[in-house]
């Protein structure tokens, strides 16, 4: 065991690989000293299902909104609906998102900017944070950071692998930023060089379970219960202190999400 605890801010618990066991992937993540984690919603038309997952356990945050690869599936007014119904009356929601632009893949460029604007006004308006969602949209995406910032200061760039110029325009802004597994990758010496860039005082980790499981794990399954292989990365690639990095880590975790425990 090690001597710190730590909080892994996205899972996706109503993904296929976790959904069904998600009390045996809790209990695992006790075990490992994961103390928190934050379940993420990417499909609005699950939301009501994801909460079930975790609705029982205190330690568990949700978060609301419809992925960019998604948003061909509802209208836009159909997901304000949902956001606006859930977010009025549901305080374990503490985030809106996953949110963003996604120009990898073939969803309409149009109707993700719509969804994204469409989500940081409901975070405007219930003062939540956003979680963001951004590949191949480094131009397209920022702007809107920009402009919607002023109005919804807690912004975080989930997953982060951004280049070295847009690692400078979200610092601008004060965004906070999620490290992944990707750290660990062979591949991701330019990324791990980006990251040393970012201030610690607004870094968080995820797993982004079951996805991108850190080396030397690649290619199974990703569990919370591997959350420190990338927090030990990322403390090795800055040479500091993993104690007082988790430390750091949970307390910008509490200070991004508006949580005083």
């Amino acid at each position: 065991m090690s001597n710190y605890k730590l909080i892994d801010s996205h899972v996706n618990f109503g993904h296929e690989l976790l959904a069904n066991k998600s009390k045996e992937i809790i209990k695992e993540s006790v075990e490992n000293e994961i103390i928190g984690m934050l379940c993420v919603n990417s499909n609005l038309s699950e939301f009501s299902k994801d909460l079930s997952i975790v609705n029982d356990y205190e330690t568990i945050d949700i978060t609301i909104g419809q992925h960019p690869n998604y948003v061909d599936e509802m209208p836009i007014n159909d997901m304000k609906t949902i956001l606006d119904s859930n977010l009025k009356d549901n305080s374990k929601i503490v985030a809106v998102g996953e949110t963003g632009l996604d120009f990898y893949y073939n969803a309409n460029k149009t109707k993700q900017i719509e969804s994204l604007e469409a989500h940081f006004e409901m975070a405007s308006q219930y003062e939540k944070a956003v979680l963001i969602h951004m590949r191949d949209s480094e131009e397209e995406i920022f702007p809107i950071l920009d402009r919607y910032r002023s109005r919804v200061p807690q912004i975080l760039i989930h997953c982060f692998t951004g280049s070295d110029e847009f690692a400078n325009k979200c610092m601008d802004l004060d965004c906070y930023y999620s490290i992944s597994g990707i750290i660990t990758f062979k591949n991701a010496e330019k990324l791990r060089n980006t990251i040393k860039k970012l201030p610690i005082d607004r870094i968080i980790f995820e797993t982004d379970s079951p996805y991108l499981t850190p080396d030397p794990h690649r290619g199974k399954t990703n569990y919370p219960k591997y959350l420190k292989l990338i927090l030990e990365k990322y403390c090795e690639i800055l040479s500091i202190n993993t104690k007082e990095m988790a430390t750091r880590s949970n307390d910008n975790y509490n200070k991004l999400f508006s949580k005083n425990n």
